[in-house]
């Protein structure tokens, strides 16, 4: 009968120690002389016993100390960690879409329609040599000119609005730490 007592209050007792830092157990005296321990209040005899953990067992605390005039900090929630280290996750994954994609995709469109603008010039040019040295001629010659001009507005409305996308997408990513 010892043996057990003595075996069930080790149990007890190194539960209560793995379990949290500090544990209430009630030892109960039975109608039949025994001794059972338990987590709900004794309904006869019995007592309460505190069960802390062996040393250098407990968990240690932190305290949380706020300067005079400024709130104490307050601790991150599970969700508002993970929350962080998602925006952290959007945040590099854009980067990376940034320096490897959008940035040299933006550079690329300005150099293409150059590109296009100075063939699409010089194809104009070309006719415009080949117009007769007369009535008909300047006509068709004035007309060619009036197409020039127009390319020419167009080509720099363009290049403009794709070297301000591209000056938008090279802050965007010097913002989050990349781009030089």
């Amino acid at each position: 009968m010892e043996t057990r007592f003595t075996i069930v209050l080790a149990c007890a007792l190194a539960g209560a120690a793995l379990t949290s830092p500090a544990w209430a157990i009630n030892k109960c005296a039975q109608p039949d002389g025994s001794v059972a321990f338990q987590d709900a209040p004794c309904t006869g005899k019995g007592e309460t016993l505190t069960v802390r953990p062996a040393s250098g067992r407990a968990k240690a605390i932190d305290p949380v100390i706020a300067t005079e005039g400024e709130p104490a900090p307050k601790r991150k929630t599970e969700a508002q960690r993970i929350e962080e280290q998602v925006a952290t996750s959007q945040q590099e994954r854009r980067l990376k879409e940034l320096v490897v994609r959008l940035v040299p995709d933006a550079d690329a469109a300005i150099y293409r329609s150059r590109d296009q603008c100075s063939r699409d010039m010089k194809a104009l040019q070309l006719k415009k040599q080949q117009a007769n040295n007369n009535l008909a001629g300047a006509t068709w010659e004035g007309s060619i000119s009036g197409e020039m001009t127009a390319l020419a507005t167009s080509c720099d409305t363009r290049n403009r609005e794709l070297r301000e996308d591209a000056a938008a997408l090279r802050a965007e990513c010097r913002q989050l730490g990349g781009c030089k």
